[in-house]
């Protein structure tokens, strides 16, 4: 997000707003938008931006050799789930048109409500196609790399540190940091340490017992952050299959101790859907109750003496110490054992892909702040869906409330929506919700994590 950006951008006020193109139009029916660049951006190469690189962005998105997990955003777009899915494979039919090279042209199948928020996320920002032929897979790389945001990547040396230097040809005013080091510390009690000794000016991710320590220090901040925590069900091809079995799981954890075990600001969470984003429900979420799982599970036929489960996490203190909770949870209250498989990031991404684990500890920040980038990751046959849920009934709500523009209506959609996933099915389990936390030096003007947990390094001044 420092190095690229996209047609429209969130303000902090969570609104949508003009960043490469000037101005949008909608038609009357919502389903034509017409994107109008602005005159003079340039690549970090000097080469202009033209709107076909939208085109080009939005069509590898979409095309299936690419396998990308977000290609579902584009759906609704005129033909693009056809061509994603190869039954066509002319791109022109497809409806995203580079009439012009400063105007671009989306028409929608239906309307969408939250579409002029997905134009401001990531998978949707422009390419250049032609270096992507050029350098092939190295065109990532530092030096081949070519950017239309505030900075260029200069280097990264992995598991260590990421260098960016200030983009020459930016289009617009910024800050006065024309380097950035990001340092990657896996040591939460290391990097802590780093930042008392002024090697680095801000600081994300704590361990529970390093929070305690930096949460007195001044330079402690918390930012809202649209984020759930929760357990994820494997609910086809797994051990979890059975219905009764996850809801008997789901009424044996107590979640009330979970913000004091991991000594934060968390809040135990109810609905998937956080706090202040349309279809969050209060009161959602099956309760607490020993007694209740006990006879989920009679009902399901399962043995809890001879039950094997495996709950899969990332190996990080966090959630570990969640793993562990749960585990004793389990045992406690249903006496069923539970295996914990822990994996480096980039491990646990590829396992939770390929592999059946039963339950997955998974956590899910919003892409773009609208209850569609919670439930949408649970519509039959996306490529995030990593539980296999597949419900026609909530398919359908989803898709509805995308088209409704009146915000009780999508409120009530979602909701709906949600007791399938969460009460009926209890595909997944949503833990606790949490602020972003951060120490950020005092010679730092103008840092702000925003709810979707980006923070832009264009606007601080040191």
């Amino acid at each position: 997000m420092n190095l690229m950006e996209g047609l429209t951008e969130v303000d902090p006020n969570l609104k949508t707003k003009p960043c490469l193109a000037e101005k949008m139009a909608v038609s009357k029916d919502q389903k034509t938008y017409t994107f109008t660049l602005r005159k003079g951006v340039q690549w970090s190469d000097g080469v202009a931006l033209k709107a076909q690189d939208f085109v080009e962005g939005w069509k590898r998105l979409l095309t299936p050799a690419t396998g990308a997990p977000y290609a579902y955003l584009l759906f609704d777009v005129v033909g693009a789930e056809d061509f994603n899915k190869k039954k066509i494979d002319d791109f022109t039919k497809v409806g995203v048109i580079a009439k012009d090279e400063t105007t671009l042209v989306v028409k929608l199948s239906r309307p969408v409500a939250y579409f002029p928020f997905l134009t401001s996320f990531w998978p949707l920002f422009p390419i250049r196609k032609d270096l992507i032929d050029k350098e092939g897979n190295q065109w990532t790389k530092p030096g081949k790399m070519v950017t239309v945001g505030p900075y260029v990547l200069e280097a990264y040396q992995i598991q260590t540190k990421i260098t960016m230097k200030a983009n020459p040809h930016y289009w617009r005013k910024m800050g006065n940091v024309t380097e950035v080091v990001a340092q990657i510390i896996k040591d939460s009690a290391t990097s802590l340490n780093v930042f008392k000794s002024g090697g680095i000016q801000m600081m994300q991710d704590f361990a529970p017992n390093d929070l305690k320590l930096a949460r007195p220090m001044s330079e402690f901040k918390t930012f809202p952050y649209l984020k759930t925590h929760y357990i994820a069900f494997r609910v086809k091809g797994s051990a979890a299959e059975n219905q009764n079995l996850r809801l008997a799981l789901a009424s044996a954890i107590n979640r009330k101790p979970i913000p004091s075990i991991l000594n934060g600001t968390q809040k135990v969470a109810s609905s998937f859907i956080p706090p202040k984003v349309v279809g969050h429900d209060p009161k959602m979420g099956i309760p607490f109750d020993p007694i209740k799982a006990k006879e989920y599970l009679k009902k399901s036929g399962m043995n809890p003496g001879t039950l094997k489960l495996e709950l899969v996490a990332r190996n990080a203190e966090r959630p570990q110490i969640m793993a562990q909770y749960i585990q004793s949870e389990l045992k406690k209250n249903l006496g069923v054992n539970l295996e914990i498989q822990l994996f480096d990031h980039k491990v646990f991404r590829s396992q939770i892909q390929t592999a059946s684990f039963p339950m997955m500890l998974m956590v899910w920040s919003a892409d773009y702040p609208d209850g569609d980038s919670f439930l949408g990751l649970f519509e039959s046959g996306t490529g995030n869906n990593l539980t296999h849920f597949s419900n026609p009934k909530f398919d359908e709500n989803v898709k509805k409330a995308r088209e409704d523009w009146n915000t009780l209506k999508r409120d009530s959609l979602y909701k709906e929506a949600q007791s399938i996933l969460q009460m009926r099915e209890a595909a997944i389990i949503p833990l606790y919700y949490e602020e972003n936390e951060a120490l950020v030096s005092k010679s730092v003007k103008g840092f702000f994590i925003n709810p979707i947990g980006y923070y832009f390094i264009k606007d601080i001044q040191i």
